[in-house]
């Protein structure tokens, strides 16, 4: 194997209360998640494995999920996303290899040229000889990928490609409350519509507008109500 990667420091922080355990689960999620934990075992089929799915459903966070279950099992990892201003050469991509699982979001940012395709195209190879596991996400399927590298389409054609499915309304409403209650507080009905007739329905973003709500009702000493989403709203 390669020597260690030098490039860890520039590694996805992880937020220690996420967990894919903690992921929305139901009706529309219940197959994704059991789908998911059962690529992280060590019997399982595929290495290689993209998450997919339209911007807001949650990919970012279903990704530090896995990224944790590795990390809590001991395993040797590295995480980045495209998305991260500081991923600026290829030689982010070099010795990873020499780790057993790696975590790349946003794969559709990638830099469509020579140089970057090439060094994708050596990684997914040099994992495929050492047995690392791979996981990208990416808003779309490989194939609708503007690559002009083959060899990169075909290796990337035949990674295990799990969809993220959106969630109904009633499921995202769930998902507040859940979230709420594992915050130690409670969204009475009024807020909760509020919140979803008001702010952004994306999954990603309730979840993240709940936790700055948290934030807001302890600055401000006041108790979460419609009112008080629509102070903070109004203040950004």
């Amino acid at each position: 194997m390669n020597k260690f990667p030098e490039q860890l420091h520039l590694k996805v922080q992880l937020d220690d209360s996420i967990s894919l355990d903690k992921f929305i689960e139901c009706d529309s999620t219940k197959d994704f998640l059991n789908i998911l934990r059962k690529t992280t075992e060590d019997s399982s089929v595929s290495s290689f494995y993209l998450i997919w799915g339209d911007e807001g459903r949650g990919k970012s966070y279903v990704m530090q999920g896995l990224h944790r279950k590795y990390l809590d099992v001991g395993k040797q990892t590295f995480h980045f996303s495209f998305r991260d201003k500081r991923v600026a050469s290829t030689e982010i991509l070099s010795n990873l290899d020499s780790l057993e699982a790696l975590f790349i979001e946003d794969l559709e940012l990638m830099e469509i040229s020579e140089d970057w395709e090439k060094a994708m195209f050596n990684l997914i190879n040099e994992c495929r000889i050492s047995g690392t596991k791979i996981y990208l996400s990416s808003n779309t399927v490989p194939k609708d990928l503007p690559i002009s590298l083959k060899d990169l389409a075909s290796r990337l054609s035949s990674f295990t490609a799990i969809e993220l499915p959106e969630i109904t309304e009633e499921e995202k409403i769930q998902a507040l409350l859940q979230s709420a209650k594992r915050k130690g507080f409670v969204l009475d009905d009024k807020t909760i519509k509020y919140i979803i007739n008001y702010t952004s329905r994306s999954l990603s973003d309730l979840l993240r507008l709940l936790n700055e709500l948290d934030s807001f009702s302890l600055q401000k000493k006041k108790k979460i109500s419609s009112s008080l989403v629509r102070e903070m709203v109004s203040a950004k």
